[in-house]
């Protein structure tokens, strides 16, 4: 009975990597970062809520390059929408000119492997920024994702990282154009007056 027992506590210490030899070295773990995303630490999740500044998560471009979200503020407010079919996604690019004349960006965060998004983009023709979420991380920071499923959500992020509206659980019913003007306080393309928060 002793030997069955003494074989199961030696497998036990080699299968977990403990070294209990005398004088054996301790290997320890490599203290640097080994990739660049290592330096890239990601926001706590917490709930984003209107006025609330958005989290100011990272993401690799297609060309490899690690970016945050301001990278993409910089170029002015941000639409950021989650959980889009192929259908929404092309609503959203014929809607694109318009956002660009209020200076706002249009951004999808897609639950698909970067090869998979990128291939979606050229099949659909899309002209505007899609990101790879496969893992939710970006879901999960904004609280569009719900036991491993992303929600159909949409976030208009203003030049100061301020979340100045949003909705989880749907697309907006009516217009991109439109809902960021009065998100944003600003005038709808071809009216002459700014929309009313």
């Amino acid at each position: 009975m002793l030997f069955p027992f003494s074989t199961l506590i030696v497998t036990l210490l080699v299968s977990t990597g403990i070294d209990r030899a005398p004088g054996a070295a301790n290997v320890k773990p490599p203290t640097q970062p080994t990739s660049h995303f290592a330096f890239m630490s990601e926001p706590p999740i917490s709930e984003v809520q209107v006025g609330d500044a958005a989290p100011n998560f990272s993401y690799q471009g297609f060309d490899g390059r690690w970016m945050r979200l301001h990278h993409l503020v910089d170029q002015g407010p941000v639409l950021l929408v989650f959980g889009l079919s192929d259908a929404q996604l092309v609503r959203l690019d014929r809607e694109r000119d318009g956002l660009l004349s209020l200076g706002v960006i249009p951004v999808a965060v897609v639950d698909r492997k970067p090869g998979k998004a990128s291939e979606a983009v050229r099949k659909l023709g899309l002209k505007y920024t899609v990101l790879s979420d496969s893992r939710l991380v970006i879901a999960s920071q904004f609280n569009a994702n719900d036991l491993g499923r992303v929600v159909p959500s949409w976030f208009v992020i203003d030049a100061r990282l301020r979340v100045r509206a949003l909705s989880r659980g749907r697309t907006p019913p009516d217009e991109y154009v439109r809902l960021c003007a009065r998100a944003l306080a600003l005038p709808i393309p071809g009216n002459l007056m700014p929309t009313s928060r």
